[in-house]
Order: C-alpha cells, then structure tokens, then sequence
C-alpha cells in the first residue's frame, strides 16, 4: 500500500494478526451455524482451514497485493478438503465467503478504530475483495478439476469392469456393479461414426438396451462403445453387432457373436442393430475364415479374373439371385434381354465349373457373391 499511513496499517496487521485465533473461533461457529452441509466436518479440520485462509488474507494486506488464483495453494487444499468430504461447491463458496466477510468487518472495525487513513482503508477493503475473488476462482477450478478426473477415473473403472466381464471374469459381488445374476444380458459392439457425439450414442445405447428393473451396462473408449444389454437396443443411426443373450457365463462367446457381427455389418454396409437373426447364416459363414476363402476361390476368384466382362456376369447372377431365381425378371431390372441372362449364367457355370440349377452349388455361389473374398477389404 501507500507509505503514507503504513505504520497506522502495521499496527491493524498486528491486531488482526493477535486475533486470529478468536477470528477462526467465530468463523467456524458461523460457518456451523449457517451451513448443514459443514455438520460433518470437525472443528479442528475447519479451523485449519479458516486460519489458512486469514494467514492469506494478511499477507496480501502486508503486500499490497492481490494473489493470483494459481498461487493459492491453500484453496486448493481446502477444495480437494471438502471435495473428499462431499460438500457441493457452492457451499464450499459459501463457506469462505462467511470467513472473508468476518475478516472484511474486522479490518474495517479496526481501521476506524485506529485512524487509519480513508485512502489506505480503501486499498485494504479492495485487496480484501480481490483476495477473495482469486480464492473463489481457484476453489471452483480445483474443484471442477477433481470432478473430471473423478469422472474419468470412475469411466476407466467402468471400461476396465466391462472389459473383465465380457472376457468371463464375473464380478463376485455382481451386486455392485448393478448386475442381475438372474437376467439375461447380451454383449454389443459399435463404432463411434467419425463426427457423432461418443457419449450420446453410449446414453443411447444404453437406455434403449434397458429393461425396467434390469438396466444395460455400455461404455466407451476411445471411438467405440460396448457393453451389456438386456433387450436388443434401438438403432443409433450406425452399425450395432449384437451377441446371444444369456448368462454372464456365457457373455464372452455373446462379445465374439458381436464383433463378428459389427464385422460383417461394415463388410455388408448395413447400419442399425445386426444380430444373429439378422445375419443369418452370413454369420456363419464369416466366423470361418477357411470356408470362406474357399467358397471365394470357387465360386468367385475364376470370374473375376476375367476383368470388365466378368464383372457384368457377376452382376447377372447376382441380380439373378436377388428376384428369386427369375430369368424374365432380372433382365428387367438390368434392362436387358433375357437371353443376356441365360447367356451369362451359362457363362458362370463355365468360368467356375458351377452348376446354379444345384442346391449346393446355388449356396456357394450365394455365399461368395454376397461376402465377396476375405482378403479383399474393400468389397
């Protein structure tokens, strides 16, 4: 402050200084008497933390200077101090404002008291407001700060807890973790689409894979969401690879059902919720690699070899295939002749050594020109 009147200020220093125990004393009885969510906290915690703030407060009247909020080590403390004792923020805010007005009225009373002068009372009552400015903002940043870290840590446990589940490792208390022996749950697999919200889609999820009494369990880590539902979700507007229900037991083969699903739902460009009853034996068919390729190699390969020409047979039968095996049909919806049909068909056979008037061969040929060659991702 100004030198003018300082050795006047020393002297009210010193008698706040004198005082600080009766201070602390009077602010806890305030902060007990107006504030139920402090009833927990012991006078000896409350009244450490009420001296840390008076200490502050002097100091900056001796400096003349208002601390900046991120050299307030001690709100810090006292906001992880109530954190952990579960006191909203706001009444953490409430609190210290009790102890800086009981401060303010003391400094005033005193300043008036001994003369000091009207300028240096001014400053002192100004820094006193600034103090207490910075100490609010430092309070509800660390505070905001713990929230999040609580709230990522708590995420973590949750991804962690979801993880050991679907890999077979049943919580013995099953209990904690809202988990119903009882009732059967299904694993489910999603990709986060670039641009879409991760943690609306998780709520989404959830909610809708929920059953009154028996609630889903979904997370999400980094661009996928998974987890455990209890009826078949509502389409989130992307692909959804569902599991089997069953037991917890049996939740890891229901998150292998669920990948190869989602799996499958990307190859096939489906969106929504894919399921066993959904895929069908495509299902099947793409949890075995071997067969697959060997399908590919039969029924797929020999045609594609034959370039642009290969590709317009490939579009026959395949056209062929999806109007119920009908000739006149497929020519009109490639608006062409029918005898291009047969003759493509017939073309079909002998690249591949097919024969689509077999059962057999007709479910080959299926399998192949729907899931296209394992090694190739991009079909």
């Amino acid at each position: 402050m100004a030198d003018a009147g300082s050795a006047s200020l020393d002297s009210v220093l010193d008698a706040l200084r004198h005082a600080l125990g009766e201070l602390v004393d009077e602010t806890c009885a305030r902060i007990h008497g107006q504030l139920k969510s402090y009833a927990h906290i012991d006078a000896e915690a409350l009244g450490s933390a009420v001296e840390r703030n008076l200490r502050t407060a002097l100091a900056a009247l001796r400096e003349s200077r208002v601390p900046d909020p991120g050299e307030l080590s001690d709100a810090a403390q006292t906001a992880r101090e109530r954190y952990i004792a579960e006191i909203p923020v706001e009444e953490i805010v409430r609190g210290f404002r009790i102890s800086f007005a009981l401060i303010h009225e003391r400094f005033v009373d005193l300043a008036v008291s001994r003369g000091l002068s009207a300028e240096v009372s001014v400053t002192g009552v100004r820094i006193l407001w600034g103090v207490a400015d910075s100490f609010t903002t430092r309070i509800i940043t660390e505070y905001h700060d713990l929230e999040i870290d609580s709230a990522f840590q708590d995420a973590q446990r949750r991804v962690a807890t979801i993880r050991s589940l679907l890999a077979g490792e049943i919580p013995r208390d099953a209990s904690l973790h809202s988990l119903e022996p009882s009732t059967a749950y299904a694993a489910i697999r999603c990709d986060v689409p670039s641009g879409t919200n991760a943690e609306q889609m998780r709520r989404h999820l959830q909610e809708s894979g929920s059953r009154p009494g028996a609630r889903a369990h979904v997370v999400t880590d980094g661009a996928s969401c998974f987890g455990v539902v209890t009826q078949r979700p509502d389409d989130p507007g992307a692909a959804v690879g569902l599991g089997p229900f069953g037991t917890l037991a049996e939740l890891p083969v229901s998150d292998r059902t669920a990948k190869d699903a989602l799996h499958l739902a990307h190859r096939l460009q489906r969106r929504g919720v894919q399921s066993v009853e959904d895929l069908g034996w495509r299902l099947a068919a793409a949890s075995r690699p071997d067969v697959w390729a060997h399908y590919a190699d039969v029924f797929l390969t020999p045609v594609t070899s034959a370039g642009a020409f290969g590709e317009e047979i490939l579009l026959a039968v395949r056209t062929w295939l999806e109007t119920g095996q009908s000739i006149p049909r497929a020519a009109e919806t490639l608006v062409v002749h029918p005898n291009t049909i047969r003759y493509r068909l017939r073309r079909y056979e002998e690249l591949t050594g097919a024969d689509v008037s077999d059962p057999e061969d007709l479910l080959g040929a299926r399998y192949a020109l729907e899931l296209g060659h394992p090694d190739d991702p991009t079909w």
